[in-house]
C-alpha cells in the first residue's frame, strides 16, 4: 500500500487494457513520487504484448502491467477515481463521500495514431490536474 501522503487516483476503463493501462503510467511517471496510480475495468481482458511495449517505452522501463477488476479494488482507498469511458461510467461503484470522481470520455483506442492521441490527451490532463494540486 502507498505513503499515506501521497495522491491515490483510480483509472477505470472498459477492460483495463489500454486507455487505463496508460492513464496509470502516466499519472505515476508525471506524479514524480508525488502520486500512486493503479487501474481497473469493470470487464478486464488480456493485456496486449502492443500496449506493454507502449507502456515500457513510455515510463523508459520495463514493468509487468496487470489487469484488474473493480472488484481487486473494492478494499482500497482513492482520494480521486477517473472513468475513461461512458462504460466505466456507468459501472462505477457508489464511492465514499470523499473521493473525488472525474469524468474523461475516450474512444476506444483500436490503432497506433489513436493511442498516441489517447496519450497526449491523457498526459495535457494530468499535468493540468497536477499543477492544480501544486504537485507539480
Amino acid at each position: 500500500m502507498p505513503e499515506t501522503n501521497l495522491l491515490k487516483i483510480l483509472f477505470i476503463c472498459r477492460h483495463n487494457t489500454v486507455r487505463s493501462q496508460i492513464a496509470e503510467a502516466l499519472a505515476n511517471k508525471l506524479g514524480k513520487g508525488k502520486v500512486y496510480a493503479m487501474s481497473a475495468g469493470p470487464e478486464p481482458t488480456a493485456i496486449p504484448d502492443y500496449i506493454q511495449n507502449w507502456v515500457d517505452t513510455l515510463t523508459d522501463k520495463k514493468q509487468a502491467l496487470h489487469c484488474n477488476s473493480l472488484e481487486d479494488m473494492a478494499d482500497q482507498t482513492f482520494d480521486l477515481v477517473i472513468t475513461l469511458c461512458d462504460t466505466s461510467h456507468n459501472a462505477l461503484p457508489t464511492l465514499p463521500s470523499d473521493t473525488q470522481h472525474i469524468r474523461w470520455n475516450f474512444h476506444h483506442a483500436e490503432n497506433r495514431e489513436a493511442i498516441k492521441h489517447v496519450e497526449i490527451e491523457i498526459a495535457e490532463r494530468l499535468r493540468l490536474m497536477f499543477i492544480a494540486k501544486h504537485l507539480l
